[in-house]
């Protein structure tokens, strides 16, 4: 199950949110070929684990969360479901703010 409490928080918090499913299907490639394509654009996709992204090329199956926040920066983040992308969105964003916060 979606947990929908961090959707107010990235809209509160960023400049854009794009979300993506099975964006390589649009270049009629694979999803391995697409991760390396992004790669080499000098963008960091960030996977709960290597199996995640492992989940991903298995099943040719592909979300990606890209958040680009308020210092212009960019976050990207991929899964083999929607469900893993908005966790690790909670895991990471949420709680390197408030590490910031306490600092």
């Amino acid at each position: 199950m979606i947990d929908s409490n961090i959707l107010p928080w990235l809209a509160a918090n960023s400049e854009n949110i794009q979300l993506h499913f099975n964006a390589h299907l649009e270049s009629h490639t694979t999803v391995a070929r697409h991760l390396l394509h992004r790669e080499r654009l000098g963008d960091v996709l960030h996977f709960a684990g290597q199996d995640a992204r492992a989940a991903c090329i298995d099943s040719g199956t592909l979300w990606e969360l890209s958040i680009r926040h308020w210092d212009g920066s960019d976050t990207h983040l991929a899964g083999p479901s929607l469900e893993q992308c908005l966790a690790l969105a909670e895991a990471l964003l949420i709680s390197s703010t408030r590490d910031a916060l306490a600092a």
